[in-house]
Parts: structure tokens; C-alpha cells; sequence
């Protein structure tokens, strides 16, 4: 095996590394997603804009790639990307998603709901998708050029269309916004709107790495 074959092959498990760790996170934050909307007291105060327990639960998507890359270099950029940056998209794409639904939102029966919640779901889909992934490029954890520029914008269109898919759908399937309010409804709801979209982005995310890494000296 050559030293470019080597090296290719660490980088290539490096990715499969960060992607399957990465995909561990998104089943973590489900599970403790699920616990925190069955413990609150009042359904609709998970739907706040800016506290609700999806958003002070994103730390624990990055979670388990952070402890098992913990002798990795760059690791406190990903401490820093995974417990603040991240979060931080997280809070601006609810609040822009809540926002567009609240400006749309009828008291009466509106038979364009589906395309009402599509568009909101695009909208956090969207905006969460391109603060994640543009982010890695001032932290350093991606490199800036042509090709992660293709990637970036790849991963914003599918973010956004799961953001979409999973935000109309799942309120079809739960009808989770009719009264009475139930956690039950609001748990698959939810989940519907963040696991596929944390799958993919995780995807998105351990594929950018993988291209910000140097070989060592």
C-alpha cells in the first residue's frame, strides 16, 4: 500500500468515524427529545421560540462524536462548534420556522395548511441547514472552495426539503396543534421534524470534516 493509499483509507475512516458518531448523537438527542416533551407539565410550552427543550438538547447531537474524538486535533473548535455554534442555528432557525408559522397561521379551517406547514418547515429547514453547515468554514473545521461550496449548497437544498417534509408531515400524521393538546401527539411530531434532518445533516457535517483535515506534519 502507498502513502497516498494510507492516507486516503485514515481519512476515509475518519469520516465513517465522525458519520457513525454523528448518527449515534441524532438517536441521543431523540431519546432525551421524547423524555423532556413527556415531562413537561404544559404541551405548548415546547413550542416556545427560543427555550423549548429541542432547542437546550442540541449539545447532545455532537455528544458522543466529542467524547470518542476526544485525543483528535481541532477538538476544542468542535467543542466549540458543537456546543454553541450549533445551538445558536438551532434557536435562529425555530424562531424564523415559528415566526413564518405565526404570520400564516388562520383560526379558521384553511385547506392550504400542508403548504402553510411545508413552508415553514422549509424556512428552519433552510436557515438551520445553512448556519450549520457555513459555520464550519470561520471555525476552520472546513475548508472554503469550490468543491465544499457544492456541498454546502447540496446540503442546504436536502436540509431544506426535509425540514419541509418533516414539519407538514408530521403535523398530518399527529394532528399535533388540535385541542386538547397532548405530549403523546407532540413527541412524534417532533421527531418527524429533527431525526431525519439531524441524520442528513450529520451526514453533510462528517463529509466537510472529513475535507478540513490535513495530513499531520
Amino acid at each position: 500500500m502507498t502513502g497516498t493509499d494510507a492516507h486516503a483509507r485514515r481519512r476515509n475512516v475518519r469520516f465513517r468515524h465522525a458519520f457513525v458518531w454523528l448518527l449515534v448523537g441524532a438517536v441521543v438527542y431523540a431519546v432525551a427529545l421524547a423524555f423532556a416533551i413527556l415531562l413537561y407539565p404544559d404541551p405548548k410550552d415546547i413550542l416556545a421560540p427560543v427555550i423549548g427543550p429541542s432547542l437546550y438538547l442540541t449539545p447532545l447531537f455532537g455528544l458522543p462524536y466529542l467524547f470518542t474524538s476526544a485525543r483528535q486535533r481541532g477538538w476544542f473548535t468542535r467543542l466549540i462548534y458543537f456546543g454553541a455554534a450549533l445551538p445558536l442555528a438551532h434557536v435562529a432557525a425555530n424562531y424564523l420556522a415559528w415566526r413564518h408559522a405565526v404570520l400564516s397561521f388562520s383560526l379558521e379551517p384553511d385547506p392550504q395548511a400542508y403548504v402553510r406547514d411545508l413552508g415553514a418547515g422549509a424556512v428552519g429547514g433552510c436557515a438551520g441547514g445553512a448556519l450549520a453547515l457555513m459555520l464550519l468554514v470561520p471555525l476552520r473545521l472546513t475548508p472554503l472552495g469550490t468543491g465544499t461550496r457544492a456541498i454546502i449548497l447540496l446540503g442546504i437544498s436536502a436540509l431544506t426539503l426535509l425540514g419541509a417534509l418533516g414539519m407538514a408531515q408530521g403535523l398530518l400524521f399527529t394532528n399535533a396543534l388540535d385541542y386538547p393538546l397532548k405530549s403523546a401527539r407532540f413527541v412524534f411530531w417532533f421527531e418527524c421534524v429533527h431525526l431525519p434532518w439531524q441524520a442528513c445533516l450529520a451526514f453533510f457535517l462528517a463529509w466537510l470534516m472529513w475535507l478540513g483535515r490535513r495530513p499531520a506534519g
